[in-house]
């Protein structure tokens, strides 16, 4: 396969055609993929665990609630004197625009008190600093007529605070999302951009060429064309989803993987053109020794990602793939079109500075050389040290604060978030997203079925931690007469086809809090034990809400650590034991991965939690970090043994791993800063869980860089010695 690659680069008429053959590729997908808009969804269902009771539920409440359910947004009006009259006015005036002919078609229900005085108690705080109305908006959050919908209450609301002088926020999963929805919306160009850009600089400093800075990085960008075009077919004929969140790390992750190849090529072309007669050659024999680097990196992060659609977390199952997809197209472009490239360019590639300057530069010694001097000659010392530093990082893993709230998350000038401060000034924090309890009977008549629905009610109401509980029964979170208006309102419980009802659950602490998401299987076992001890046959129960749909993907995060982490690297080790022709050294090379891991998220949670004052550290950015290090931190362990045993067996042991190590230094470190400085970007994003992703994983690569690569993996393979290839045998000197 190598001498196949080879062939490619070895002469001009194979390099032309190379290149061609390209950009044909890049047209064909070009005209018959669709644009990656049309196929990406922000579906909540999509992304969520497959089969999980608050998936199950959000489907029951679409099939039984079309019309009188939608999604509630909240707008939250406080005054720091209680509302006099002025006030009271200006805020009907919103509530009457929302019930008038005038208001937007998707919002299907409004709840005031200004209609239903009756439910004061529920919309104003006790101090009565704090009023809340409900505004049910039906449609898709992903549409723009549901996104014009929330900047129609948003102003309106708005416009009441600025006229009477009171604070006011819009809040709720309408906002919520629809707020999410805009920054992922945002943020694919200027991911992209930012990365370029950074890239480019990075690019130039180290090689002072335009040349070698901008056609690489027009190779790297057709790939991720032709990656984001594979993409939009795979969801267009597959139905795998897609979102802004997949589409912008796809361009990080492209960006610094693809530019990582193009260095581990021209490093090595540097070096080969000072041993052969034509740049023909030279870069023939630089693919022969970098090629089984460059695919054995890109398969490891393959596979890494592809293991994840065995995932329940819906967010891993979609992600991985696309992934995958993406560096398999950097992969081919890094085996085929990139080293054509730079050989066609002859001269002009390293323009302004000379060919004999670059080679030079390739086999001069320098820093590197001395590191690589320092580890051969002690390398007990270099390994005690770096894993000792590295073990102590890690120990910030054993208290973290997981945090399962978005909003934290968001940024302070974030509609919903404004909104749900204002809430918090009067109101349980549960308020701002009640967990559905749907009861549906299969006799068709739900009424029937009072006395279990009541009793699930009284359960639910006797836990610690619950405020209130609505129904049918008790609209208004107590118990009223049949015979009552009360109970009459509180028909709007119940599904038009009259089988179907729900219970609104109340939380007194923050519906995303971890002790607030173990209610929710407290909840669903005392149901279960419920509808067993008294047989009530005909009767399904589900929990859905946003508290439940976040307790099912946390449940479904900690099935995929558990199982899938061990499939993967053990997938990683099987690759590396294929590449090295050996088992031990994949072995001390998992051990340098798994540490490096420990001590990026380690050292990650302390800074995130002592020093810039984060609430906790999002729950799933734990998986994300794992597989993202796994796979990566393969690449530079298989580039730089893959020299290690190269110059092994010209120099000898300790000249080699000198060698070695003052050989791949320069690369590895241009590598790493320029893959550190594209998952960098995500630190620019407004969003607490997209900055701390981007953040540890930046800080994971400088640490595989610096500390793992150039110090913890030489040492090891230095005091191993011979065995390093056991059961192969190595010739050395």
């Amino acid at each position: 396969m190598k001498n196949f690659i080879a062939t490619l680069s070895s002469r001009p008429r194979n390099a032309l055609f190379t290149l061609i053959g390209w950009f044909v590729l890049f047209g064909i997908v070009a005209t018959v993929a669709p644009p990656l808009s049309e196929v990406t969804t922000n579906q909540q269902e999509e992304f969520l665990p497959v089969g999980a009771e608050s998936v199950r539920a959000i489907n029951l409440e679409r099939e039984k609630y079309p019309v009188g359910g939608g999604i509630p947004a909240i707008a939250v009006f406080h005054s720091h004197d209680g509302f006099d009259d002025k006030e009271l006015e200006a805020i009907k005036s919103f509530v009457d625009f929302l019930e008038s002919d005038e208001k937007p078609e998707m919002i299907s229900g409004v709840l005031s008190i200004f209609r239903y005085p009756k439910f004061a108690a529920s919309l104003i705080s006790p101090d009565g600093d704090t009023m809340t109305v409900l505004i049910n908006v039906n449609g898709e959050p992903s549409n723009d007529d549901f996104q014009e919908t929330i900047d129609t209450i948003i102003e309106k609301a708005h416009d009441v605070g600025a006229f009477v002088e009171i604070d006011v926020g819009v809040t709720g999963p309408a906002s919520i999302i629809t707020d999410a929805i805009r920054v992922f919306k945002s943020i694919d160009f200027q991911v992209t951009t930012v990365t370029v850009i950074i890239v480019l600089l990075i690019l130039f400093i180290i090689y002072r060429s335009p040349g070698l800075a901008l056609v690489p990085l027009l190779l790297v960008g057709t790939s991720l064309l032709i990656a984001q075009g594979l993409a939009a077919l795979v969801a267009d004929n597959f139905g795998l989803p897609v979102n802004q969140q997949v589409t912008s790390i796809m361009s990080v992750l492209l960006f610094g993987a693809g530019t990582d190849y193009v260095l581990f090529i021209i490093s090595r072309y540097r070096e080969e053109l000072n041993n052969h007669a034509n740049r023909f050659g030279a870069m023939a024999e630089t693919m022969r020794r970098v090629a089984p680097s460059i695919m054995g990196s890109a398969g490891t992060t393959i596979i890494a990602m592809l293991l994840l659609i065995f995932s329940l977390s819906g967010s891993f199952k979609t992600m991985g793939p696309m992934l995958a997809l993406a560096i398999g197209v950097v992969l081919l472009a890094g085996l085929t079109v990139m080293p054509t490239t730079i050989v066609l360019m002859g001269k002009w590639a390293f323009w302004p500075v000379s060919v004999e300057s670059n080679i030079k530069r390739a086999t001069t010694t320098g820093i590197w050389h001395s590191v690589g001097r320092i580890v051969s000659t002690k390398p007990k010392i270099v390994f005690v040290t770096t894993t000792v530093i590295l073990i102590s990082a890690a120990i910030p893993i054993f208290y973290m604060v997981p945090s399962f709230n978005f909003l934290d998350g968001y940024p302070d000038d974030a509609e919903s978030k404004i909104g749900y401060k204002l809430m918090q000034k009067g109101f349980p924090a549960g308020e701002l997203s009640p967990t559905m309890v749907f009861i549906t009977t299969e006799s068709g008549n739900i009424v029937d079925q009072l006395g279990v629905i009541e009793q699930i009610a009284t359960t639910i109401e006797s836990m610690d931690g619950v405020s209130r509980v609505s129904g049918r029964s008790r609209p208004n979170g107590y118990v009223v007469p049949e015979d009552s208006d009360e109970f009459m309102m509180g028909l709007r419980f119940n599904s038009q086809d009259g089988s179907t009802t729900r219970l609104e659950v109340i939380f007194d602490e923050d519906p995303y809090s971890e002790q607030t998401l173990i209610k929710i299987s407290e909840i669903r076992d005392d149901i279960s034990g419920i509808l067993e001890s008294s047989n009530y046959n005909g009767v399904e129960v589900l929990v859905g809400g946003d508290t439940a749909i976040v307790s099912d993907d946390k449940s479904a995060i900690d099935r995929d650590m558990v199982v899938l982490a061990p499939v993967i690297l053990l997938a990683v080790f099987m690759v590396l034991i294929v590449l090295q022709r050996a088992v031990v050294v994949p072995i001390y090379l998992m051990f340098s991965i798994i540490i490096s891991y420990a001590a990026t998220y380690g050292f990650s949670i302390f800074i995130f939690q002592n020093i810039l004052g984060h609430n906790g550290v999002a729950y799933s950015n734990g998986v994300w970090i794992f597989v993202f290090l796994v796979a990566l931190g393969a690449d530079y362990n298989i580039f730089v043994m893959s020299r290690i045993r190269e110059e092994v067996t010209k120099s000898g042991f300790q000249k080699g791993i000198t060698a070695a190590v003052g050989r791949t230094g320069g690369v590895v470190t241009s590598a790493g800063i320029i893959l550190a400085g594209t998952f960098s970007v995500l630190t620019t994003l407004p969003l607490r869980d997209i900055f701390q992703l981007g953040f540890a994983v930046m800080l994971g690569v400088l640490i595989d860089t610096f500390i793992v690569r150039a110090l913890l993996v030489p040492s090891m393979a230095a005091m191993i010695g011979k065995y390093n290839w056991w059961p192969s045998k190595l010739t050395h000197k």
